[in-house]
């Protein structure tokens, strides 16, 4: 049977399609404006837009049907009979936080990109790492699995989601929703190797209030500025001496101050800092803003709160499980060398399923030129990725 299903299926994927649809995603608009707000709510009408306008009738016309309504503008594709016991959950988000100051972003083109270190055709598109490619991957896979005429003996739940929050909120609202429960899950994002475990990470709120003045006269007030640095100082000065043996260790960093008012030369009354506190397996969120607090202490005259903010829960997830062995399975079929297996230390969404019961790695394909500059894959990886999740799918499932 799964030889047959892998077959059929293998024989409906369409490359033409493929490339199409994520040409037509890359037109599409999904990214978190720059600016001090860097969280994107899931309702957004930019996101309701995408989900409900854009992927809903991609699916519908690829004649996937059986789609799941999910709290906060989410959408979950169900595939399978479920007379194995064998189900997995694979996510692709919509947000596209990164690539910011890229230059068309939404105007898809395919070149030669030796510039970034590949001397091949590459198809460019801001969101194209972080989401549309996964997408476009998903919707090919899943077109040629009902083109087949084949059914899987599994589950296969395949989630869009619309986290851009900096939390778990939509993952918690819809994995206690799938019936049966996935036993594991992946998160498609990165690069062609698996991320099986990663820290966790808590933005801490630090609000500064002093007292507004002139420039000309900045004794007659209490500046934030001078508040804010003497917070970033004391952060600064804080220590950390637990460590993961691959991980590594937690750190406290401030990456975003803002002030009000903006006025002409006027010394800003209130400052807000927020600190990016990473955690590691274990650590509780509350101690962990607790210190940060003990840290600044008193600083009169300036009133100070903090607050804690979003935060993401680390990830691990045993080497063995057969998640990352499935995976590794398949991706050394289509390439002829099994992936690496990484410990990220940035936050991901990894941590929310783990901590539901379903163990959830990341993996990818995707090149994109640090935070800032191009988005770009190779279409020699873009189509690996689609075969390999093709073989995982058939694979375990059939």
């Amino acid at each position: 049977m799964a030889a047959e299903l892998r077959e059929a299926v293998q024989g409906h994927l369409d490359r033409s399609f493929f490339i199409e649809t994520l040409r037509e995603l890359i037109k599409v608009p999904t990214e978190v404006p720059l600016g001090p707000d860097t969280l994107i709510d899931p309702d957004d009408p930019k996101l309701v837009h995408y989900v409900q306008s854009v992927l809903r009738p991609m699916l519908e016309d690829a004649r996937i049907y059986e789609i799941l309504e999910m709290p906060l503008n989410q959408l979950v594709v169900k595939m399978g009979s479920g007379e194995k016991d064998d189900s997995l959950l694979i996510q692709a988000y919509t947000p596209t936080q990164h690539q910011n100051l890229m230059e068309d972003p939404f105007v898809p083109r395919i070149a030669h990109a030796p510039e970034h270190g590949f001397d091949e055709p590459c198809i460019f598109g801001q969101g194209i790492s972080q989401n549309k490619l996964h997408q476009a991957a998903m919707i090919t896979v899943l077109k040629a699995i009902v083109d087949s005429g084949e059914e899987l003996s599994g589950t296969l739940y395949f989630a869009i989601n619309n986290e851009g929050r900096s939390s778990h909120e939509c993952s918690e609202a819809l994995i206690p929703k799938l019936d049966p429960n996935p036993q594991y899950g992946l998160l498609l994002l990165g690069g062609l190797n698996i991320s099986i475990a990663n820290r966790g990470r808590v933005d801490v709120y630090v609000h500064v209030h002093g007292k507004a003045a002139h420039s000309s006269s900045p004794w007659n007030g209490n500046s934030a500025i001078d508040g804010a640095n003497e917070v970033i100082n004391r952060i600064g000065a804080m220590e950390f001496d637990k460590t993961h043996p691959n991980l590594g260790g937690q750190h406290a960093v401030p990456y975003q101050v803002v002030y009000w008012p903006l006025a002409p030369h006027t010394l800003p009354e209130y400052a807000k800092i927020t600190v990016d506190r990473r955690l590691l397996p274990g650590d509780d969120i509350d101690e962990a803003v607790q210190e940060i607090e003990d840290a600044i202490g008193d600083m009169s005259p300036f009133e100070v709160e903090v607050e804690r903010g979003v935060h993401m829960l680390p990830a691990e997830v045993d080497p063995d499980a057969p998640i990352v062995n499935r995976l590794s399975r398949a991706q050394e079929e289509v390439r002829g060398e099994k992936p690496d297996l990484l410990y990220k230390p940035g936050a991901f969404d990894a941590g929310g399923p783990c901590a539901l019961g379903v163990p959830t790695v990341q993996w990818g394909a995707g090149a994109g030129d640090g935070l800032l500059g191009d988005d770009l894959v190779p279409l020699s990886d873009a189509w690996d990725e689609v075969n390999i999740l093709a073989k995982l799918i058939v694979d375990w499932l059939a």
